[in-house]
């Protein structure tokens, strides 16, 4: 059995087959899928030099804050 070839990935991590299933991604995201696509964003931007290393040092620090904030907001619920 052939396995089916992504079309292409975004932020090199998340594969797509169709340009549709980007448009369904974008028309029925929800919170944690918007927040899983920025956390790739950023990565991918980071290990694209795309940001001086003080810019890095913020997004780091950011995105730790929020994993930090979202894990306390899972385990109350």
């Amino acid at each position: 059995m052939t396995e089916k070839q992504p079309m292409g990935l975004l932020f090199d991590s998340v594969a797509y087959y169709t340009p549709n299933d980007i448009n369904t991604l974008c028309d029925d995201m929800n919170f944690e899928q918007a927040y899983y696509m920025m956390i790739q964003a950023l990565e991918f931007a980071h290990k694209s030099r795309i940001f001086t290393l003080q810019e890095s040092e913020i997004v780091s620090k950011s995105l730790r804050i929020m994993n930090k904030h979202f894990t306390e907001d899972q385990t109350e619920e």
